[in-house]
């Protein structure tokens, strides 16, 4: 994870930075703040959508050229973008209406310290803010639609939609120093990451967005294999992923994510790394349910034969 470790100390100033900032909100928006920051910090805990949102400058500022604190700058800016988008998240994702009033308050404060920063870094460049205003479009149409256009089975590289604000950050990079002809080629290699994160998050949270309904593109496959108006239960599931071995291809479509960003050649070779951690990630679940899996088809063959009368 050398992705990580070696840009730690500088993320730790980052949100030191952040929690400043923050401390100084209202009251009790404060507290509330510094305690949702708290639980995204990548320092402190292990995510991946807060590692790519706080990172990516880092992972860009060799190819983009930007300065250090050019970098550090855009680099809080994201955290701030980060934790106003998963705020919108929460309450789009059925956050008690009692919290919504400090959550959406608290959002429009960090979306404020986002601005400010951005605004320092781009003063008067309308090219910065249509990019931005792009993304976010591209946001909203992804929490709104990715349901009912069923994105994963139709066209799964949309899944990286509603992370795709996180793109400002790159974007913005190659802008400040002029290296706009690689802003289209990291554009795809950063949508293509967020697709394969997004695969690993729907393996990990399937229960759940089964339970509450909502879009998960591990089910959206197996709802696929099924008749049609049939409902999926948690049971169908299970079995899909557990006795019929459904990971497969999907392992298999991440493995052929890497395959396209490993040809890309954008100096972004961190952002290759990352990609390869999610993936090995989602492979060594994959082994480890299929090991499982032969285990128990070979403890029910032995346990037949054992009890076969001879003769």
């Amino acid at each position: 994870m050398e992705w990580f470790t070696r840009y730690k100390t500088q993320l730790e100033q980052v949100y030191m930075e952040a929690e400043r900032r923050i401390a100084v909100f209202p009251e009790p928006l404060n507290a509330i703040g510094l305690a949702y920051a708290d639980k995204f910090n990548p320092v402190k805990h292990d995510s991946g959508k807060d590692y790519i949102c706080s990172l990516l400058p880092f992972w860009v500022k060799e190819p983009s050229g930007i300065s250090d604190a050019q970098c550090e700058k855009l680099a809080l800016a994201n955290v701030y973008g980060m934790l106003y988008f998963f705020i919108q998240d929460d309450v789009m994702d059925g956050l008690p209406s009692s919290r919504w009033k400090e959550q959406l308050a608290l959002g429009s404060l960090l979306q404020l310290e986002m601005f400010s920063l951005f605004r320092e870094l781009f003063p008067s460049d309308p090219v910065f803010w249509s990019y931005y205003q792009r993304y976010v479009t591209t946001w909203a149409d992804s929490v709104v639609n990715e349901n009912r256009q069923d994105y994963f089975i139709n066209d799964p590289i949309r899944t990286a939609g509603k992370a795709g604000p996180v793109k400002i950050a790159s974007t913005g990079a190659l802008l400040l120093t002029g290296r706009t002809e690689l802003i289209d080629k990291l554009e795809q290699m950063i949508d293509i990451v967020l697709m394969t994160l997004q695969m690993a998050d729907d393996y990990a949270d399937w229960r759940e967005d089964l339970a509450d309904g909502s879009y998960n593109g591990l089910l959206a496959m197996i709802a696929a294999d099924r008749p049609a108006g049939t409902i999926l239960t948690e049971k169908d599931a299970e079995n899909a992923i557990y006795i019929r071995g459904c990971l497969k291809p999907y392992v298999q479509l991440a493995e052929d994510n890497h395959a396209k960003i490993a040809a890309m050649e954008a100096g972004a070779g961190e952002l290759v790394e990352f990609h390869a951690f999610i993936v090995n990630h989602l492979n060594q679940l994959y082994e480890t349910i299929e090991s499982k899996r032969k285990n128990l088809l070979e403890g029910g063959f032995n346990y037949f034969f054992a009890n076969q009368s001879i003769g």
